[in-house]
């Protein structure tokens, strides 16, 4: 089985692809990192080598590339994530038998050899940070009758919550990302393109992008591969992902004022800052002295001091 990685970046996130690919690397990940973006390439890419218009293709490592994608969408990439596994699959590498989206924000800790058959026969997918969600939780209720009101059926029980930053989807799953891409549009026809976060907890598509995901899973009858939510290190005991959620993210600093706050540094910053140096060099070297120097500072703060 030959699994692929994508993923999608703007602005400032192309240090978290630079951690994802170093990572991957280590992983023992060998072939190619699509990664859909907008603006400008990061300055590792080699951007002065870039063609005008088209794929940047550029060398990491014995085997290892990363192929950056421009992309002209203006809805926020949260809600591109199933078009671009579409694109992956349809036209960027028709060879492959399963494409994984990983959010630029994560970095792999365990063995290629794990992500690569996970996909196979269901969708990959890892527990949310409050994963439980039974079948009939009130929030499903109201989902399920916002979508049999537009004729569509949701009669596939889940009873789990699952994160919008790691996606695998194999060929023999595609009818999924269709569901998925529906419900997108939907989702987008009633809060906007640009919305991540829509009222407060109680509203009907809250983590808009996430609540499409778990949406389209409740109407199409798919299988599941899941991971709990340790695998995101969303708590200890993961060897699997890294996600850094939140803000601000491990290459924007702040580690000491945050842990002055009572938040000290958790692992995904720290398994962030083992994927800057190799073989992608993504900080100069007064910076990363800094960052570590920050996040030693404030993890032993954090050892005294948090939050009751």
């Amino acid at each position: 089985m030959r699994t692929v990685v994508c993923t999608l970046f703007e602005g400032h996130y192309h240090f978290g692809v630079g951690a994802l690919a170093n990572s991957l690397f280590v992983s023992g990940y060998r072939g190619i990192l699509w990664a859909g973006y907008r603006g400008d390439l990061p300055p590792w890419g080699n951007p002065a080598a870039a063609p005008k218009s088209g794929i940047h293709h550029v060398e990491i490592a014995d085997g290892f590339s990363i192929a950056f994608v421009p992309l002209k969408t203006g809805v926020h990439f949260t809600y591109f994530k199933p078009y671009f596994l579409d694109q992956v699959l349809d036209e960027l590498d028709l060879e492959c038998d399963a494409a994984i989206y990983i959010d630029p924000d994560i970095v792999v800790k365990g063995p290629w050899h794990l992500l690569n058959r996970w996909p196979r026969d269901g969708v990959a997918l890892v527990h949310d940070v409050h994963s439980l969600m039974p079948e009939r939780h009130p929030m499903r209720l109201a989902w399920r009758d916002f979508l049999t009101a537009r004729k569509i059926s949701a009669d596939f029980p889940r009873d789990r919550y699952y994160s919008g930053g790691f996606v695998g989807i194999s060929r023999s799953q595609r009818n999924f990302l269709g569901v998925w891409r529906e419900i997108v549009e939907i989702v987008q026809s009633e809060i906007g393109v640009d919305a991540i976060k829509h009222g407060d907890a109680g509203e009907l598509f809250h983590s808009a992008d996430q609540d499409a995901l778990n949406i389209a899973l409740m109407a199409c009858d798919t299988p599941v591969n899941a991971a709990h939510s340790e695998s995101m290190d969303f708590a200890t005991g993961g060897y699997l992902l890294s996600h850094a959620i939140g803000t601000p993210k491990p290459w924007q600093g702040g580690f000491i004022r945050r842990a002055l706050k009572g938040v000290p540094p958790g692992l995904a910053i720290k398994a962030f800052m083992r994927h800057t140096e190799s073989p992608i060099d993504l900080l100069d070297s007064a910076t990363r002295r800094k960052l570590r120097c920050s996040v030693t500072i404030a993890s032993a703060i954090g050892r005294f001091y948090g939050r009751a």
